[in-house]
């Protein structure tokens, strides 16, 4: 495994696949950001689906950050982005250390009580209920590492 970053592309009789494998730190999301802009594009989705996408899967990754489990300086961020006829698949996962995703899938709902501010929402989740409303699909899959998940984010073109 290259634990340095690396992209790479295949093709397979779904579709064609770009793999791109970054430390898992900060100052990669650039990076993940502008792969996925490239990525979009290409297949012809709107600036607006580009956005949501882009927002989606930053979400996706800054979860990841948030959620390692201990310093966790090998870790790395791996994105393999699927493009099918007329839907794009972001898969996201952690290769070295354990993240899960699990609450993506719980329904975004409004804590009890009254809501005054975004404060009273638990600042995690905000952004995985974010995801639910910027994608078309999610799914949570074991990932490589024991006690860790993947994410998989659909969109499809309009």
């Amino acid at each position: 495994m290259n634990v340095n970053g690396g992209m790479k592309a295949v093709e397979n009789a779904a579709g064609k696949e770009i793999i791109l494998r970054l430390p898992l730190q900060p100052e990669g999301l650039m990076t993940v950001r502008m792969a996925l802009y490239g990525v979009a594009v290409r297949m012809g989705f709107s600036f607006e689906a580009i956005e949501d996408l882009k927002v989606a899967v930053s979400e996706a990754c800054n979860h990841a950050l948030l959620g390692l489990r201990g310093d966790r300086q090998d870790a790395v961020l791996m994105l393999v982005f699927s493009m099918q006829t007329g839907e794009l698949a972001v898969r996201i996962g952690i290769q070295g250390a354990s993240v899960t995703f699990r609450d993506a899938l719980s329904p975004a709902a409004e804590p009890p009580g009254t809501v005054d501010s975004l404060d009273a929402i638990e600042s995690g989740r905000i952004g995985l209920y974010l995801l639910q409303a910027l994608v078309d699909e999610i799914l949570v899959v074991p990932g490589e590492t024991e006690g860790s998940e993947e994410i998989w984010l659909l969109k499809r073109l309009s």
